[in-house]
């Protein structure tokens, strides 16, 4: 009977053992099951964060995209700011020029008036040379052609305004 009572004590010892491994297995089994769910929990929370770095990443190009546009668009006003500026000074130098020629001009206009002046006195009263009465008539008519050159810029001026 001692042999018996061995034998079933071993069994029942051998028997628990197995009991016991079921018992590891299913925890284990368990344990491998939520370090599955751990492990696709991480995977999907990689997978978020490397869709949100590459949405950051798109939003980030994007607004450098915007800020080139927009700093393009600066320096576009600028060009635009200074041809305006620019076109305004031109034709301020313009209306300058031109009332610098009128003037040329006048003063041509009048050199011719004294020279006139000065010649029929001379002739009036006798006192002028023949001599002298060419150098007035040359001198009326270099004005003249004075006039004449100014009178062709003035042209020229006013078509470019």
């Amino acid at each position: 009977m001692n042999k018996l009572v061995v034998v079933a004590v071993i069994a029942l010892f051998s028997l628990g053992k197995s009991y016991a491994q079921e018992t590891e297995q299913v925890k284990d089994s368990i344990v491998v099951v939520k370090d599955m769910i751990k492990e696709q929990e991480e995977l999907k929370q990689i997978e978020q964060a490397k869709v949100e770095a590459a949405a950051a990443k798109t939003e980030q190009k994007a607004a450098a995209k915007e800020q080139k546009k927009a700093e393009k668009e600066q320096k576009k006003i600028e060009k635009e700011a200074k041809t305006k500026a620019k076109e305004a000074q031109k034709q301020e130098k313009l209306k300058s020029a031109i009332a610098s020629k009128n003037q040329d001009i006048q003063k041509c206009e009048d050199k011719i008036a004294k020279y006139e002046m000065k010649l029929a006195e001379g002739q009036r009263k006798g006192k002028l040379s023949p001599v002298a009465i060419d150098k007035l008539n040359d001198k009326i008519a270099k004005e003249q052609i004075n006039i004449l050159k100014e009178s062709e810029k003035l042209r020229k001026l006013e078509r470019k305004q």
